[in-house]
């Protein structure tokens, strides 16, 4: 697939999308593969700064060090594709492409020397719990489309407008009683409509 450079710069990055200047560390960036393969996959624009403005980079450079944080920072390895594209000055970025993974959960390994599973929550790449991983490992790839209630709808109609929800908000948003909302919340986590992430104060969905 050919992409549009013009076309990815006026995006922010998101749950699909990230830019980095370069790749100058290989545990940070299995970090983000992980987490984009963990997730629905992603792209990200290598010589591109926070700012979207294109800064190029050496298209092999950088190839050699995603590759070895997808072999060797990633287990399970992680396979890339790239495409390199230049700028009307004549600057390449270099557009790398992670799938959603059908061998998830990947774990990256950090500079501690521990293995950490990651998913995807709009820009950022955030630890999984326990719960989390198990719904990776049981998930199907393309979840089948759902018929929703209701209550379902409002849910997601309500993060469409904010980035997450915890069960005693969903409680308050559609009167309902606590153990209620969270029974709603973890049967839609397991039908794969919205993640569950694990937090020490209170877990909370997106």
């Amino acid at each position: 697939m050919q992409h549009n450079l013009a076309d990815l710069l006026k995006q922010r990055e998101g749950e699909s999308l990230d830019f980095k200047q370069k790749i100058s560390s290989c545990d940070k960036i299995a970090k983000t593969l992980c987490s984009f393969a963990n997730t629905n996959g992603g792209i990200i624009l290598v010589g591109v700064r926070d700012d979207r403005t294109v800064s190029g980079i050496d298209p092999e450079e950088e190839k050699f060090m995603l590759e070895q944080a997808a072999l060797h920072f990633c287990q399970p390895p992680i396979k890339l594709q790239y495409e390199e594209v230049e700028d009307e000055d004549e600057r390449t970025v270099l557009i790398v492409m992670v799938a959603q993974s059908m061998e998830k959960p990947h774990a990256s390994l950090n500079k501690g020397g521990a293995w950490q599973v990651y998913t995807r929550l709009n820009d950022k790449s955030l630890p999984a719990g326990k719960h989390s991983i198990r719904q990776m490992e049981k998930q199907p790839l393309i979840p089948s489309a759902p018929h929703l209630n209701k209550n379902e709808n409002a849910i997601l109609s309500y993060l469409k407008e904010h980035e997450k929800i915890t069960a005693k908000e969903l409680a308050h948003l559609i009167n309902f009683s606590r153990r209620r909302a969270e029974r709603l919340l973890t049967d839609m986590s397991g039908r794969g409509l919205i993640r569950l992430f694990e937090h020490e104060q209170e877990n909370y969905y997106a």
